[in-house]
């Protein structure tokens, strides 16, 4: 097996670096900024191979074994200067199958990069970030397709995002917050469904307003976002959304505050041929209580009257909810309560950190689509791990809820989003629930989430219920014990014919021994069980319901 990257490290100025015969993305910042004193480049790669036999029992096909070989060669850049960082990930798997009846050879490239510049200390910020990875087109497959099952079913996806960011936070009266930021993605149709090509542009404008920590009399605060997508493989035409939000309160006896606040919300389909729209309009105003201690521990209650375009009852009341508290350093809550355009609305964010065990809960509520979520996430997760990982006992958990990672550190998501590639709106209702546990030879994490997809333009209604635990357990100096699993169930609801409906369940979980030898090796043995079971099959490899047993042998050879 070849490795095709030594570690390098390289400190000081440097004007040019050339590296020949790899992929590598290499950031020569110093040559545009010679002022620059201080550079940390940082270069590691690592090479797999891999044999996995693998059984599998489809209703539709009977019985199959399969044999595959994989090879992944992986490079990893990070580079550090005091005003940049930025980080580039790129990997090959490269897989030969021989079957019963057939033999095919795939190869599949991935990369992920990430920049932050910031020229000017605490004012303006630019980041850059995407990849290409290969994503799952088919929810009812969700938790079970992977290089070697539902293969076709993937597709191959590039995102970009670019974004610039000001601050002003230093003003005896008045702090700013803006940001702009452009994000492409462009996805191609997978095997299965040659429908589901993805070609969109993203233009996302947010900013707030609000008092300096100054402010005694009147606490204040105003912002707003714009965001219009361009959806140019369908005649859906383009998706456009902006908000604004704002609150005042008058202090009239200690802690206690008067409180006027209003919001506005429109979401819009436009056609750029003729005149036709569909616009989902809603505003709202309010008058109520604050009790608030710090910028941090605070709780209002508002009366509110709103009127939205698409109601039939004209002016609706209600209460409205918003709290932020910050119960010590380690542990805080939020959330409100309101309406918007299609009815109740709520959002919670509750963290809770302590020395072994750390753990998130959020509630969101969402108007958005495909693009959307691939581009722009966030990232709830409670262990931080190297760039390079491959499994949680390599993770550790942060001290503090507001703990930043370096550049060649990430938080680990132990969830993710079951994400249909069809770009229509949807409201998405989730929630997500994390929780890890570290101490001594043990690293355990809990992952519960439940994602409701209601689709605005269309009879059709997705739930996804999701849980998984992960588990690494140190046998001895150079042994893990390594464990995972994961279970979702997939529903579609709709009246319409040409909407297919259904439910699965699907089970994905493995046990494996992982042995370190020196520095350099690692070898490892894992047991892989997947079941698919159910009604519900939008184009998988093996039908609706099938078992998938794997036994993989590996080997790793990292060069750091």
């Amino acid at each position: 097996m070849d490795i095709t990257m030594p570690s390098v490290k390289f400190k000081g100025n440097q004007n040019i670096l050339s590296l020949y015969g790899t992929s590598v993305f290499v950031f020569s910042i110093t040559s545009l900024f010679p002022a620059c004193v201080y550079a940390d480049l940082d270069i590691k790669a690592s090479a797999e191979a891999e044999m996995t036999f693998q059984d599998v029992n489809s209703e539709e096909q009977g019985e199959l074994s399969l044999t595959t070989v994989s090879l992944l060669p992986k490079v990893n850049a990070i580079y550090e200067s005091r005003t940049f960082s930025g980080t580039w990930t790129s990997s090959v798997t490269h897989l030969e199958r021989d079957k019963e009846i057939n033999s095919r050879k795939d190869t599949y490239g991935e990369y992920s990069y990430s920049a932050n510049w910031a020229p000017f200390d605490r004012f303006i910020f630019f980041e850059a970030s995407g990849g290409l990875t290969y994503q799952n087109t088919d929810s009812s497959n969700y938790l079970v397709s992977d290089f070697l099952s539902n293969a076709d079913s993937l597709s191959k996806t590039r995102t970009n995002r670019v974004a610039a960011q000001a601050i002003i936070d230093r003003g005896d009266w008045v702090r700013a917050y803006g940001t702009a930021s452009y994000s492409a993605l462009e996805s191609e149709s997978s095997t299965t469904n040659t429908e589901n090509g993805l070609d969109n542009s993203t233009m996302q404008f947010s900013g707030s307003l609000q008092n300096s920590e100054h402010a005694q009399r009147f606490i204040w605060e105003f912002s707003g976002t714009y965001q219009d997508t361009e959806r140019n493989q369908t005649s859906s035409n383009d998706y456009i959304s902006r908000t604004a939000d704002g609150y005042v309160d008058t202090v009239f006896i200690e802690n206690w505050a008067f409180r006027i606040t209003a919001s506005h919300e429109a979401n819009q389909i436009s056609n750029r041929i003729d005149t036709s729209s569909s616009t989902r309009k809603f505003n709202s105003y309010g008058a109520g209580l604050t009790y608030r201690q710090n910028a941090d521990r605070y709780i209002s209650v508002t009366a509110n009257s709103s009127d939205s375009e698409i109601s039939d009852e004209g002016s609706d009341n209600f209460i409205g909810f918003d709290l932020q508290w910050a119960l010590s350093s380690r542990t805080s809550v939020a959330g409100s309560y309101g309406k918007r355009f299609y009815g109740d609305s709520a959002s919670a964010d509750i963290k809770y950190n302590s020395k072994y065990f750390r753990t998130s809960l959020s509630y969101s509520e969402d108007v958005t689509n495909t693009s959307q979520l691939l581009t722009d996430f966030d990232n709830l997760g409670v262990f931080i791990c190297p760039t390079n990982s491959s499994s949680i006992s390599d993770c550790f958990q942060p001290n503090s809820l507001s703990y930043t990672p370096s550049a060649d550190e990430q938080f680990i998501q132990l969830t993710t989003q079951n994400v249909s590639f069809d770009d229509n709106i949807i409201l998405l209702k989730s929630t997500n629930f994390q929780a890890g546990y570290d101490f001594s030879r043990l690293t355990l994490a809990f992952s519960w989430r439940y994602d409701e997809s209601n689709y605005l333009d269309e009879d059709r209604l997705r739930r996804t219920y999701s849980f998984g635990t992960t588990l690494a357990y140190k046998l001895g100096s150079y042994m893990y014990l390594n464990s995972n699993i994961t279970y979702a169930n997939i529903e579609e609801r709709s009246n319409s014919e040409n909407i297919a409906t259904g439910e699965s369940d699907n089970w994905n979980a493995s046990l494996g021994l992982e042995r370190k030898i020196g520095r350099s090796l690692t070898t490892s043995i894992d047991y892989n069980y997947i079941e698919k079971s159910g009604d519900l099959n939008l184009g998988g490899q093996f039908g609706a319901n099938y078992t998938d047993q794997r036994i993989t042998l590996s080997i790793i050879y990292n060069y750091m």
